[in-house]
C-alpha cells in the first residue's frame, strides 16, 4: 500500500524549505520575463506553491514578490542540482502556460539549463516530454467527450 507521501506526484515537498522558496522564485523569474504575468501563469504559480507545501505566510510573501514584479533568476544559484533540474522542467512548463514560448522566457529557461548542466539535447528531450504531455491531456479530453481545442494551448502546439 502506498504511503501518503508517495501519493504526491512529485518530490517538491521533500526539498528543504530554502530550495522550495528558490524553486518558486525561479518560476516567478520565468513568469515575469516577458513583463507581465498572465492568468494562466499565475494559476500555474499558485499550483506549484501548493505542491511545494509552503506555509501560508511564505506563500503570501512569494505572491507579493510576483505581483511587484520582483524577479529572482539568481535564486537558482544555491539550489541542490536535482532540485534545479525539477525547477528547470517546471520553468519550461511555466513558459508554455500562457500558450506560447516568449523569447524572453526562453532566455531564462536556457540560463537555467546552463546552470543545471543541461545540454541542448537534454533540453530538446524536455520539450519532447512536454509535447507528449499535451498530447496525453488532449487524449484525456477526447475520452471525456470534451471539446478538442482549448483556446490557449492551440497557439503552442499545432496538430
Amino acid at each position: 500500500m502506498l504511503e501518503p507521501e508517495d501519493m504526491l506526484p512529485d518530490t517538491l515537498h521533500i526539498f528543504d524549505k530554502e530550495d522550495r522558496k528558490a524553486y518558486c522564485r525561479v518560476l516567478a523569474a520565468v513568469a515575469l520575463a516577458d513583463g507581465r504575468v498572465s492568468t494562466e501563469e499565475f494559476a500555474n504559480y499558485e499550483s506549484r506553491m501548493g505542491m511545494a507545501l509552503l506555509p501560508p505566510e511564505e506563500r503570501v510573501i512569494l505572491r507579493q514578490e510576483l505581483k511587484r514584479g520582483r524577479s529572482f533568476i539568481n535564486a537558482a544559484d544555491h539550489m541542490h542540482p536535482a532540485h534545479l533540474r525539477i525547477a528547470l522542467r517546471d520553468a519550461l512548463l511555466m513558459a508554455a502556460a500562457d500558450g506560447h514560448y516568449d523569447t524572453r522566457e526562453m532566455d531564462v529557461v536556457k540560463h537555467l539549463a546552463k546552470k543545471a548542466s543541461f545540454s541542448e539535447e537534454d533540453l530538446e528531450s524536455l520539450y519532447d516530454w512536454i509535447d507528449e504531455g499535451w498530447t496525453w491531456m488532449k487524449k484525456g479530453r477526447k475520452v471525456l467527450s470534451l471539446p478538442e481545442e482549448i483556446h490557449h494551448w492551440g497557439t503552442v502546439y499545432e496538430s
